[in-house]
């Protein structure tokens, strides 16, 4: 579901979230709370030594008495950093673990995510969800794992000590606590919902950009720099507006918070002072109660400073949680995928929110070793039977099977693999052109990369660039033309080693003389293997002329079926179609300049 309609967990429910994410890091956890609790009460132990001085090693003016205190003081402060820089880097080392931890769970859960899930949420926001939110947990962890902890154990041992030296004047100290905390629960919730609503604009951010880069040259193409900057700026102000927002209430909070534990420093001031002057307390014990004072303001107002850390974090494990909750895709047990015939069995599938089902109790059956293509008007269902082949949807009803087995029976890992995909606009990724092919198979030998480079009829333009098979293509093939995009593809299909070959319209957006070498490539790649099933869903019927078997679709529905000719002499819909075709392929072209876009 959107993210702006997701149900909001209590803190409670996300606080118990954030400690099963620390739950293997326990031991860790208890280990660094114990060092950082262990140099809080260090801390404590500095205004006894201002005492000491004051009413005893000062007034006795002895050389000695001041020898032994200095090296007692030096060696004390000493040993105290170097407690204080051994719990500091082992916090933050166990903060960043876990945060590493936590983003590789989320980026492994998104990878097992269905397709349905990827089509509800922009992936640069569904990629914020992976990279952006859990460094925002950092701050939260750091806090809630270790410093919270020897913050809490400050407290304790610093309002110990000063109910021990005076409980009156205590008394004085503690009453400031129950109004800090009244101070920070009032404002738990104003933040919580800044910082979720920051964290959502972030995701928004990253998605708008993201989308304008990946399709850079469309919005050159139209002229959409003025929209795009347009959209962004939007965004980006909102961002600064929420944050101003979220600033003004930390800053009222962190106000509130300064003036009265101020407040609570002239209380003692003034009540101290009075018996100081009345001799029922000495210089030593006030100047020492007044350094307690700033010492438990000290952990307090972290504490108390927390709730922001906390808020922001519980913002981003929302967000977290609401990924890591969506249910992965789910497969059978069987890794053994068999070879043989592939058949829709009375399928019928629907979107989400479609209105109308896409496939309509479609039947059909492809043996080994045969080519069959699915042709028909846009629209007609062609490349959703070609996703529940491919197991990127399940139908509603009816079944996809394998020689009689539902595809659901097989681990969806096993079945992929046997299974090769060229899309209609061909998907490489950043690297070399070696290593777009291999990304089907990471363990394949150099000479298989050719091998499948040459049967792809691409082994020509390959070696022609500027560092053969080694040459970097660019995010998304960039430096490539369509057409070598899509042969680097089909090489890509072919060095799988597939049973099962799907290719979506793979000539629709070429021209005669790319699609003329394309084809070329396919031939190589059907005669691959006699058990090889290709499954064609073709734009332009004469590329599949020679196919075992065409079916024609309409509506989602199966309306014809037979070889070319067959389907010629019927005179039906195949027909209708071809002729269609044929008078719009024969039809004047507008005069139009080729523009060069390779870079």
């Amino acid at each position: 579901m959107p993210a702006d309609t997701e149900p909001r967990p209590s803190t409670l429910t996300i606080l118990k979230r954030l400690g099963g994410v620390l739950a293997p890091y326990q031991a860790r956890v208890i280990g660094v709370a114990l060092l950082i609790s262990f140099s809080a009460a260090l801390e404590a132990a500095g205004p006894q030594f201002v005492r000491y001085a004051f009413d005893v090693v000062i007034p006795g003016g002895e050389g000695t008495l001041f020898l032994w205190f200095g090296l007692a003081f030096a060696g004390f402060y000493l040993f105290r950093a170097v407690v204080e820089y051994g719990g500091m880097y082992w916090s933050f080392a166990l903060t960043q673990q876990v945060v590493s931890d936590v983003r590789m769970e989320a980026y492994d859960h998104l990878l097992e995510l269905p397709v349905s899930r990827f089509a509800d949420e922009q992936s640069g926001s569904l990629s914020s969800r992976v990279v952006s939110d859990p460094n925002a947990l950092e701050g939260m962890i750091q806090a809630a794992a270790s410093r919270l902890t020897g913050q809490l154990v400050a407290i304790l041992v610093v309002a110990a000590i000063l109910v021990w030296m005076h409980w009156q004047l205590a008394l004085v100290n503690l009453v400031v606590l129950p109004l800090l905390a009244v101070i920070t629960y009032y404002y738990q919730e104003p933040l919580r919902t800044a910082s979720r609503d920051i964290r959502e604009t972030v995701a928004r951010l990253t998605a708008t950009s993201t989308e304008a880069i990946a399709n850079i040259r469309v919005v050159k193409a139209f002229v959409g720099e003025d929209q795009e900057r347009d959209r962004f700026g939007e965004q980006n102000q909102a961002y600064v507006d929420i944050n101003l927002d979220r600033r003004k209430d930390v800053g009222k909070m962190e106000g509130l918070i300064n003036v009265t534990a101020n407040y609570g420093i002239g209380a003692l001031l003034l009540v101290g002072g009075w018996m100081v002057t009345t001799g029922s307390l000495t210089l030593g014990e006030l100047t020492a109660f007044i350094m307690y004072q700033r010492q438990l303001q000290g952990p307090v107002k972290a504490v108390m400073f927390f709730n922001d850390k906390l808020q922001a974090g519980v913002a981003a494990l929302e967000r977290l949680s609401s990924l890591m909750d969506t249910t992965p895709e789910t497969g059978g047990d069987e890794t053994d995928v068999p070879v043989g015939p592939l058949a829709l069995e009375d399928v019928r599938f629907g979107y989400p929110e479609a209105d109308e089902p896409a496939l309509k109790d479609l039947s059909l059956r492809i043996e080994p070793g045969e080519t069959a293509a699915l042709v028909g008007s846009s629209g007609a269902g062609k490349s959703t039977a070609a996703s529940l082949i491919g197991r990127f949807w399940d139908p509603q009803s009816g079944r996809v099977t394998i020689d009689g087995r539902d595809l659901r029976e097989f681990d969806l890992k096993a079945l992929r693999q046997r299974i090769a995909l060229v899309p209609q606009s061909p998907t490489l990724f950043s690297g070399t052109v070696a290593d777009n092919i291999r990304y089907a198979d990471p363990d394949a030998p150099a000479d298989a990369v050719r091998r499948a480079g040459r049967m792809a009829n691409a082994h020509g333009f390959i070696e022609r660039l500027p560092d053969g098979y080694a040459t970097q293509i660019g995010e998304r093939g960039v430096r490539l033309s369509g057409g070598q995009q899509q042969r680097v593809a089909i090489a890509r299909a072919i060095l799988k080693d597939a049973t099962v070959l799907l290719l979506d319209e793979a000539t629709s957006d070429l021209d005669s003389e790319s699609e003329a070498v394309i084809q070329d490539a396919l031939d190589g790649l059907f005669a691959r293997g006699s058990q090889l099933i290709s499954v064609v869903i073709a734009h332009r019927l004469s590329t599949i002329e020679d196919a075992d078997t065409i079916f024609v679709m309409e509506d989602g529905q199966l309306v014809e079926q037979g070889t070319h000719d067959e389907l010629l002499a019927q005179g039906g819909r195949y027909a209708e179609l071809r002729a269609l075709q044929r008078k719009s392929d024969t039809a004047p072209a507008m005069p139009e300049e080729e523009v060069d876009l390779e870079v």
